[in-house]
């Protein structure tokens, strides 16, 4: 995550509390910043991204007051030896050790001295940077550095986590519910009829593919002890092989059993590419009624989406109830990663920062991350990093969002030029409710169901929003506003709904409707009822009739005077943002991000004048016009100079 640097006190660094969070440190702690690992603590702050450095870790992270530096959360072990620049010693070892208790250190930084002034940390063993601990032993420069990882003595191996124990980790209710089921389904005792019940089959277990379906009914399962029969529906292409393979199914379990059927979304769903959808309903609708008429056996189905199998198979009342698996959340996936790096060559990983930032992913997505993280392991050898697999995560596309990680989250803040009070609303509006949501219970509220941004084209409205994708950690699911208008009756509502439910699957995650006046137009103003269908659809979702559980919502327009007045009243886009045209101090800050390299003759502040009446879009695109016709000039043009940008300026008109 990137912070803007403000001069503050050391050896302590303060920083927001809630984007503390974010980088999973609630109660601080230790992270590295630049070049070297310093403590961090949550503080008052003159904007939500500043970081305040005192000079001394200034100097030691090599960044300067007023610019940016990437901050990660570090977890480091205690340093075995800390070999100071100097010999002898200023003071003794223990007074040293003492002083510097608690503190991280890393080679090459300066730390103070009890006695006043400062010293060099020549070398940290055994990886370059530790905590001072107890037995944290301080070394003058000419002493002989003993190898503190030799000897005898070795750390009992660590148990790894399984990754079917990391898919059922917080799912502790769904199971014991799902237990209860097959106890009350394959009891000897038939308690169904005893108790005076009505015959069912079984359940529905709905969740995303890779979430964990198969592992929970497994693990139910074994908590009855019961057998378990699993049907593969993958070489299934007719009905009457569907047949063959569940009437086979019966016939194993016997007498007391449980028959688990996954993905029958494959052959029944609304995108099974089968011809024979109707032949396969009609065949499980009759496996449930041979299921029901035997004493102790229970069935459960499982498909991704409930919604979208045959209605006469969904809701039959053979299968009165179905249990939701949600999404991998903080703590599943951190665990994950877990699993799935038990055995690979690595060091240093930082597991709660690939959490955060995998959001979207199911298990199968991390472990096809890792893997490729591995690939390039195998190929160059040592052992894989933090970096490794962030950037493994960045190129793994989420199954459970919208799009590439790697795309949406690319930058957060730092690359958004100044609009301080817009970036402040959108923290309060949308990272606060994602990543420390009890500020609002805390005061009694709920927090903001929608924000909308409003301005002239070009003004950096979806820009800011995929920067607070960024911030957020969570995913972003970016939707045009025609591109959910269809023709066909009730598709544009299903539209809705489906950007919501798959939002809630990926949850937290922000929708982002671009464009809202082309989707949510005033009712009765179009010629067609399909715009008037989608309001009512946006009024259900926004006001909770379908739980919305951990999702953002943000709207987009150029025009919020032709937008339904009903979705801008409060609890629904009630937080209204304007995005003007930019001001001169805007204007300079973006220049300052601007990757256009300036020759000696490019003032900026005369060019954030030069571009008055400008958009951040026209801005941009100035430049690239200006570095084009540098290179007409030039072909090995390296910098844009001040004709450049008079003669590219000319285009947008005169200033």
């Amino acid at each position: 995550m990137r912070f803007i640097v403000r001069p503050g006190t050391d050896p302590v660094a303060t920083a927001d509390s809630t984007l503390l969070k974010t980088l999973g440190l609630p109660y601080g702690g230790v992270v590295r910043v630049g070049r070297t690992h310093c403590l961090v603590k949550a503080g008052t702050v003159p904007e939500p991204t500043a970081l305040l450095l005192g000079a001394r870790s200034l100097a030691n992270a090599g960044v300067s007051s007023g610019g940016s530096v990437d901050v990660t959360r570090a977890i480091l072990a205690n340093a075995a030896t800390v070999l100071v620049d100097v010999d002898p010693l200023p003071a003794e070892p223990a007074e040293l050790a003492a002083a510097w208790q608690g503190q991280p250190v890393t080679s090459g930084d300066r730390v103070a001295l009890p006695s006043g002034g400062e010293i060099a940390i020549a070398r940290v063993e055994p990886a370059g940077a530790g905590i001072v601990g107890p037995a944290t032993r301080i070394m003058g420069s000419d002493e002989t550095v003993t190898d503190a990882t030799s000897g005898p003595a070795a750390k009992p191996p660590r148990t790894a986590v399984t990754s079917e124990q990391a898919l059922l980790a917080g799912l502790e209710g769904p199971r014991d519910l799902l237990a209860g089921w097959l106890t009350l389904l394959t009891s000897p005792d038939d308690l169904p009829s005893s108790w005076g019940l009505p015959r069912v089959a079984g359940v529905w277990v709905e969740g995303p593919s890779g979430c964990g379906r198969p592992e929970l009914v497994r693990a139910a399962a074994a908590d009855v002890k019961v057998n378990l029969e699993e049907v593969s529906l993958d070489r299934v292409f007719k009905p009457e092989r569907l047949l063959e393979v569940l009437q086979g199914a019966l016939t194993k379990t016997g007498a007391n059993g449980v028959i688990f059927v996954d993905r029958v979304d494959l052959l029944t769903g609304d995108d099974a590419l089968s011809n024979y959808r109707t032949q396969f309903g009609a065949v499980f609708r009759w496996f449930l009624d041979s299921a029901t008429e035997r004493t102790g056996s229970a069935v459960v189905l499982g498909a991704s989406f409930l919604g979208a199998i045959d209605a006469g198979l969904a809701a039959n009342p053979l299968l009165p109830r179905s249990l939701s698996i949600p999404p991998p959340d903080l703590k599943r996936r951190r665990l994950l990663f877990e699993a799935a790096l038990a055995e690979v060559p690595a060091e240093g990983i930082d597991h709660d920062t690939l959490a955060a930032r995998s959001a979207g992913f199911s298990g199968t997505d991390i472990v096809a991350a890792v893997l490729h993280a591995s690939a390039g392991l195998a190929r160059r050898g040592g052992s894989l990093n933090t970096d490794d697999l962030l950037s493994a995560v960045r190129e793994t596309a989420p199954s459970l969002g919208a799009a590439s990680m790697g795309d949406i989250p690319s930058y957060g803040f730092d690359r958004v030029a100044n609009l301080t009070d817009v970036k402040q609303r959108l923290t309060e509006a949308v990272i606060w409710p994602i990543t420390d949501p009890e500020r609002f219970h805390t005061l009694g509220i709920e927090p903001p169901r929608g924000v909308l941004l409003h301005g002239p084209p070009g003004t950096g409205k979806t820009f800011v929003m995929r920067a607070v994708a960024h911030e957020a950690g969570a995913a972003f699911f970016p939707v045009k506003g025609a591109e959910l208008l269809d023709k066909y009756v009730g598709e544009s509502e299903r539209g809705v709904r489906d950007v919501f439910s798959r939002a809630r699957t990926a949850s937290p995650s922000i929708i982002f409707f671009d464009e809202l006046d082309a989707l949510a137009p005033v009712r009765g103003s179009s010629t067609t009822s399909v715009t008037d269908s989608v309001v009512a659809a946006l009024l259900t979702e926004m006001d909770g009739v379908s739980e919305r559980g951990d999702v953002a919502v943000i709207g987009a327009t150029n025009r919020p005077d032709l937008i339904d007045p009903a979705l801008l009243r409060s609890g629904r886009f009630e937080t209204h943002l304007e995005l003007g045209l930019p001001d001169a101090e805007a204007r300079l800050a973006f220049l300052g991000l601007t990757d256009v390299p300036f020759d000696d003759s490019v003032d900026l502040d005369r060019l954030a004048d030069l571009c008055q009446d400008l958009s951040f879009a026209d801005m941009d695109g100035m430049l690239r016009e200006a570095a084009l016709t540098a290179l007409r000039r030039d072909t090995g043009a390296r910098t844009v100079s001040w004709s450049d940008l008079t003669a590219a300026r000319e285009r947008f008109g005169t200033p």
